[in-house]
């Protein structure tokens, strides 16, 4: 992943999804906003202390250097569980860490500070999706979930379908302690769980071709000068948004 400057925001860009003529997506870093401390700048939360009016105006900043409308967006209400969602209108959608659709210019968003972004997309089919994957969702498999439902919804071959893993925290930084470590066997090292690891054997589990999943590598905790991270702020931190969406046909 790569960082595009637009005006006073850095938008994280992943050259495979960067250009592409069929698809829009972005993934915000805390640059370029109003918020003050700890939310400084650009907090896109609003399940956070922070001025509702300084989210706001952060949201309609991120949104306009997308080249998207807030009114076109299907937004998970996210509880750590493992619901998926197929949107087919913008929204928000109660209780749900996972979102697909097939429906052009629907803008598909979650949010994030540590947890596990996995970006989408199954270019034959012409579909996309969004996975909010912290521990609780990692356990549980919900990106294999979100592969089958791909599968048994828009009849995708998951040999076929393109995943990046976005920002979030590494195996560099996130200790866990021995009950959570016991869900891990394998990818916890020194106390330190890789949600980066076990996430990628998750959608190659599901079938996903090895080629065809990137990890940014990109640790919250470590660059948290770029990124919002709960651990490194001891839970007192503003959000980060990725977002995915198809373009029109007649557009591209």
């Amino acid at each position: 992943m790569f960082l595009e400057r637009r005006g006073n925001l850095f938008i994280g860009r992943f050259v495979g999804l960067w250009g592409n003529p069929f698809v829009f997506h972005g993934f915000s870093t805390r640059k370029g906003g109003v918020s003050s401390s700890p939310y400084d700048t650009l907090n896109l939360g609003f399940n956070t202390a922070d001025d509702p009016q300084h989210t706001e105006t952060n949201r309609n900043r991120f949104f306009s250097a997308l080249g998207i409308s807030s009114e076109n967006l299907a937004i998970p209400q996210q509880i750590h569980g493992t619901n998926v969602e197929i949107a087919k209108t913008s929204g928000i959608y109660p209780e749900t860490d996972a979102i697909v659709t097939n429906v052009p210019e629907l803008g598909l968003v979650i949010q994030v500070a540590d947890c596990v972004p996995i970006f989408l997309y199954d270019p034959n089919r012409r579909v996309i999706g969004l996975v909010h994957s912290g521990w609780k969702g990692s356990r549980e498999k919900l990106g294999f979930k979100v592969i089958k439902i791909l599968s048994q919804a828009f009849q995708s071959n998951p040999s076929e379908i393109l995943a990046w893993i976005g920002p979030s925290i590494g195996p560099c930084c996130y200790s866990v302690n021995q009950e959570v470590a016991s869900y891990f066997s394998g990818y916890v090292q020194n106390g330190k769980l890789d949600l980066w690891a076990w996430n990628r054997d998750i959608l190659i589990e599901a079938g996903l071709n090895p080629r065809h999943v990137r990890v940014s590598r990109l640790c919250t905790a470590c660059h948290s000068e770029w990124f919002f991270s709960h651990r490194k702020s001891g839970g007192n931190t503003g959000r980060m948004m990725a977002v995915i969406g198809l373009k029109k046909k007649e557009s591209i």
